[in-house]
């Protein structure tokens, strides 16, 4: 028979499975050999202790459809009352720095600056300021948080008006534009407004190799709220990658090694005393464990147990918890 630890037991058991996980059939050793190179629970207390630091997915970590999940909100602060800089790094192109610590601060989490958050609108904003200065314009698919971070470079956001279809594409006669007219494509995630048009336009433009083509993130899914997981950036950006045929030239959220190594420079971070927390392992884990933070799975977004079971050792996490709120039982 199978023994469980006392922390390993209750995730099992929220899972609803014994010698099953996820409702698929393990073989007895390999379940075992699994298990142990994952420690299943939070981080020891003694772990906890030493964190300087704590890096947040903010989607299916801390909240889900504009609403903080159940107890989140106090353990952050909690955690920031016990001396830990909070940190967020989110996919989400639809925020801007600003407006993500603004909807932090109205969900009841403490403390929050624009300088704690790092959003792949401002990432996105970030590599074409650095990587191709003369960026004037951009033809864009994505939310207002996307067009506000590149406008803070200097960067002027085109599309917003194309709403329509194949009648509004005729009827406007589109062909490619002259470099300088559009300088680059990035595509994020668009949930209001997207069109055949807008997508159209974006694949003809990235369809001429000397222009940048930017992917916020590459996330296929995302927590919406709804029961059922929703189609992400990542759906948008293949749209266009396929029509234009050719890939992004670098996609620029999680699990980016570069943003990481940036994200440890901003904040001058010392990657074994820092933890990052996510619901995706392909993502935010990956993202963690390539600077050598800690990392911890909460199952309260996109993955799952089984998920972070079958994961590669890059993107397996080193602790799993049904929730962020969990956490607090440990301070």
């Amino acid at each position: 028979s199978m023994a469980f630890s006392t922390t390993l037991a209750p995730l099992l058991a929220l899972m609803g499975v014994t010698a099953v996980v996820a409702g698929r059939q393990y073989l007895l050793p390999t379940l075992r050999a699994r298990l142990r190179a994952l420690r299943l629970g939070p981080p020891p207390r003694a772990v906890l202790n030493r964190l300087q630091t704590v890096v947040c997915d903010c989607d299916g970590v801390l909240y889900l459809n504009g609403m903080a999940l159940p107890g989140v909100p106090e353990a952050l602060n909690a955690l920031r009352r016990a001396g830990k800089r909070l940190l967020f790094v989110t996919n989400s192109a639809t925020q801007s720095r600003r407006s993500l610590a603004a909807k932090l601060t109205k969900l009841g989490f403490e403390g929050v600056a624009e300088a704690d958050c790092i959003t792949s609108a401002s990432a996105a904003a970030a590599y074409l300021h650095a990587n191709h200065p003369h960026c004037r314009t951009a033809y864009c698919v994505g939310e207002q948080g996307l067009i506000d971070e590149l406008a803070l470079v200097g960067i002027t956001a085109m599309g917003q008006g194309d709403t329509g279809g194949m009648q509004a594409l005729v009827e406007e006669g589109f062909c490619d534009a002259p470099i300088g007219e559009i300088d680059a494509v990035v595509v994020g995630l668009q949930m209001e407004g997207l069109s055949y048009q807008r997508l159209s336009k974006a694949a003809g433009y990235a369809f001429d190799r000397s222009r940048p083509f930017i992917a916020t993130n590459s996330d296929e899914n995302w927590p919406g709220g709804l029961g059922v997981l929703l189609p992400g950036a990542g759906a948008c950006v293949a749209f266009v990658a396929c029509a234009a045929e050719r890939q992004p030239d670098v996609y620029v959220g999680k699990p980016s090694r570069d943003l990481a190594r940036l994200l440890v420079k901003l904040h001058a971070l010392e990657p074994r005393f820092t933890l990052m927390v996510g619901d995706r392992t392909n993502t935010d884990i990956c993202f963690g464990k390539s600077v050598g933070f800690r990392t911890l799975l909460v199952l309260s977004g996109c993955h799952t147990l089984d998920d972070a079971l079958r994961a590669p050792a890059k993107s397996a996490p080193d602790y799993i918890l049904p929730s962020l709120a969990d956490l607090a039982a440990q301070l």
